[in-house]
């Protein structure tokens, strides 16, 4: 009858070592039943009849050490088996221990249109979305808390991979046609100075905080209530047989969020594949494509969608008067023509 030893996978014994080329254990934990499975086991009767990870075995005089053939997969579960020991384990990945870290936010110029609509927040890593906004605060000039300057959400607008977080400025405060500006007034206010804070208490998917807390400081500027307009798009010269990339200037910041969905580019009625990237302002596009400029016209799209900072767009402002709301005119697409010699 074998005498099974179950150990907790997070207690491991001291004589057992592991990475994703190795398995390093004292030869007390060795038999000739050894063998490492895929998986999380706690009894004999489950594991018995798997068959174990190819590998090689080394012997040295306190030690033995297995080695894959096949590197052990991070945060995958693993089970070792001897004739007296059961040991589940498992390769943590070292990135999910390290602290969350704002890396991006957009717009992040130190100065913006007072009746801005939307913050974009990029993190290192999948951040938890329950009760984020408890974390995120926009100050005064004193340091106060704005009341009711973000749009609280159930389900927090996060893109498919967890890492960009979009905070919507309160809209019902933004736009003068509504109760809360007639009330509270406008979040921001031209010429004042802000703080967007982003605490060190909010968490990652794995329980990781922030390290410290992220601040941006900006001052606002008298709100934009203009239209966009194709005209203020100024593409610079591209040469035929170059892989140059495109840049794209705007008169003013453009939404990050629009942006991504927004710009296309045409040859003889086919896409142009390439990689598309912003400046720090989102005041510029720039295309790269993955293939050399032929001679030739290209036209460049810009979708009715794309937005500046405070929400308008190529057909109409973000804040106009309600009525105007149902009238809302379908998707058009503007068009710059752009020679290439």
């Amino acid at each position: 009858m074998i005498n099974l030893l179950e150990v907790a996978a997070q207690q491991l014994p001291k004589e057992f070592e592991c990475t994703s080329e190795y398995l390093r254990i004292d030869k007390t934990l060795y038999d000739e039943n050894f063998k490492v499975v895929r998986g999380q086991y706690l009894n004999y009767e489950q594991i018995k009849d798997k068959h174990g990870i190819i590998g090689k075995i080394q012997k040295e005089n306190s030690h033995i050490i297995f080695r894959p053939l096949v590197p052990f997969d991070l945060d995958t579960d693993y089970t070792f088996l001897s004739k007296s020991h059961i040991i589940p384990f498992r390769l943590e990945n070292e990135a999910d221990k390290q602290s969350l870290q704002v890396t991006h936010i957009f717009p992040s110029t130190d100065e913006i249109p007072a009746n801005i609509l939307k913050w974009y927040i990029l993190f290192s890593k999948p951040v938890n979305p329950i009760k984020i906004y408890d974390h995120i605060q926009f100050l005064d000039d004193n340091n106060n808390v704005i009341d009711r300057s973000i749009l609280n959400l159930g389900a927090p607008l996060l893109s498919s991979d967890g890492m960009l977080l979009t905070v919507w400025i309160e809209p019902g405060r933004q736009k003068r046609d509504l109760g809360p500006n007639q009330h509270l007034g406008s979040v921001f206010e031209p010429s004042k100075k802000y703080t967007l804070l982003i605490a060190n208490t909010l968490k990652d998917t794995q329980g990781n905080t922030i390290q410290e807390s992220y601040t941006h400081k900006f001052t606002s500027y008298q709100a934009d209530r203009k239209k966009l307009s194709i005209d203020d798009f100024h593409p610079m010269p591209i040469h035929a047989n170059t892989q140059q990339t495109l840049e794209v200037k705007c008169k003013e910041q453009l939404d990050y969020g629009s942006l991504i969905d927004a710009f296309s580019i045409y040859y003889e009625n086919k896409l142009v594949d390439g990689k598309v990237s912003f400046d720090y302002q989102t005041k510029s596009i720039k295309f790269t494509p993955f293939s050399i400029w032929k001679k030739g016209t290209y036209t460049l799209i810009f979708e009715s969608q794309l937005e500046d900072l405070a929400g308008n767009n190529f057909l109409h402002l973000f804040d106009r008067p309600v009525q105007e709301d149902s009238n809302t005119a379908p998707k058009q697409s503007f068009t710059i023509k752009l020679d290439c010699q």
